[in-house]
């Protein structure tokens, strides 16, 4: 009995700071909750830019990696839920790959805002709550938060939060709709935005 909780102890020791930082996800907390316990990797939130790239090389590119906006360390950076290369916004980095997975494949809400082609009706916006056929062997998105937040020349400005991330998914969901992207911003994940960061800054989270 003493063995199997020795071994229990010790494996909660090593997820207590992935744990404790989804905890720091799921609310509105600021930096000094992340810094709350001592944490041998780094997690940093990235201002993506418009243009680059989350992936370490690609042969078929030209454009920039995100990883050329951050500061050397002793561990590989891993992004945390890619953007593609023209969405822009906050992007959690970080050296810990357990955190990886579990900010992935946990239902930690992220919020966009998205410039939308054409004058959204309340049918396309519920469809879009509902969810809709994300096709290319994707299945069906999940119910989702969606508000507008203005109606200007033909343009929709939305606010779309996700509980999942799927490839290209908020571009899917809108062209199945009938609309199309003009321009897409992760605005938070979770508790952690961008708020008042210049495209390319670096803020540490953890």
């Amino acid at each position: 009995i003493k063995i199997a909780a020795s071994a229990a102890d010790s494996v909660m020791r090593c997820f207590r700071p992935a744990l404790l930082f989804l905890s720091s996800l799921a609310s509105s907390s600021s930096l000094a909750t992340c810094n709350a316990y001592t944490n041998p990797f780094t997690t940093v939130v990235l201002n993506k830019p418009k243009d680059t790239l989350c992936s370490h090389f690609d042969p078929n590119s030209n454009l920039p990696t995100i990883y050329s906006f951050l500061p050397s360390a002793s561990h590989r950076w891993h992004a945390v839920g890619r953007l593609d290369a023209a969405t822009t916004g906050a992007l959690l980095v970080t050296t810990d790959t357990k955190l990886v997975a579990h900010v992935t494949t946990s239902a930690v809400p992220k919020l966009y805002e998205a410039r939308c082609m054409g004058i959204l009706d309340e049918d396309q916006l519920q469809a879009l709550r509902s969810g809709v056929d994300l096709r290319g062997g994707l299945g069906m998105s999940k119910p989702c938060e969606v508000d507008v937040v203005s109606v200007e020349r033909k343009i929709t400005t939305v606010r779309i939060t996700l509980r999942e991330g799927k490839n290209r998914q908020i571009r899917r969901m809108l062209h199945e709709v009938g609309s199309g992207v003009i321009s897409l911003a992760r605005l938070r994940v979770g508790g952690i935005g961008c708020e008042g960061m210049e495209p390319g800054e670096v803020r540490e989270v953890s």
